[in-house]
């Protein structure tokens, strides 16, 4: 009788750690990162600003997800451009173009098929003496319940990592093109 209960106990005490813990976590995503590109951000944007160039750069991409599948709807770059990828890995996804300003920022809309919360994210561009400065953030509201709280913290830290090796890929890419350019 004892034993179980003490093991009553600390199911309670777990319990109301796993609430109680959540009620600590934020309530939406945030992630930011930045990098400085060595061009400028005519040269940048681009590739930012066309939907077909970004399985060239993001990590959203079928090296990471060999069964990607994309389609692309509106105009191929700029505000309502539209991007769906499909795959085994990352699911089924769509993204538009809300916004898009040549050569300095680019706002966009991202939805997992089959869930009601939107994220929304903009990409930033800086010229300065060392190149382009650019700042990527990606917000997303979570559900308000513990489960979706503490899922959304471990997603927040896996989209930083995606969105850190997208502007890395980004930074090799145009390095890559600098060098075949100066060749030429």
């Amino acid at each position: 009788m004892k034993l179980l209960l003490r093991f009553a106990v600390v199911l309670v005490v777990l319990a109301a750690c796993f609430f109680g813990g959540a009620t600590l976590l934020p309530k939406q995503m945030e992630v930011r990162q930045t990098i400085v590109i060595d061009a400028t951000p005519e040269h940048v944007f681009p590739y930012l600003n066309n939907t077909t160039d970004w399985k060239r750069w993001c990590a959203w991409n079928t090296t990471n997800d060999p069964s990607l599948i994309y389609l692309y709807g509106g105009p191929m770059s700029g505000a309502g451009a539209r991007q769906n990828w499909n795959g085994d890995k990352f699911g089924n996804w769509h993204m538009l173009f809300t916004q898009s300003t040549a050569p300095d920022s680019l706002n966009y809309e991202l939805k997992q098929e089959g869930q009601t919360i939107k994220s929304t994210g903009s990409v930033v561009l800086k010229e300065t003496e060392k190149g382009t400065i650019i700042t990527w953030r990606q917000t997303t509201p979570l559900e308000d319940s513990p489960l979706a709280l503490y899922k959304g913290a471990w997603q927040n830290y896996k989209t930083e990592q995606e969105i850190h090796e997208s502007l890395t890929n980004l930074q090799t890419l145009m390095t890559d093109n600098k060098q075949n350019t100066a060749k030429k």
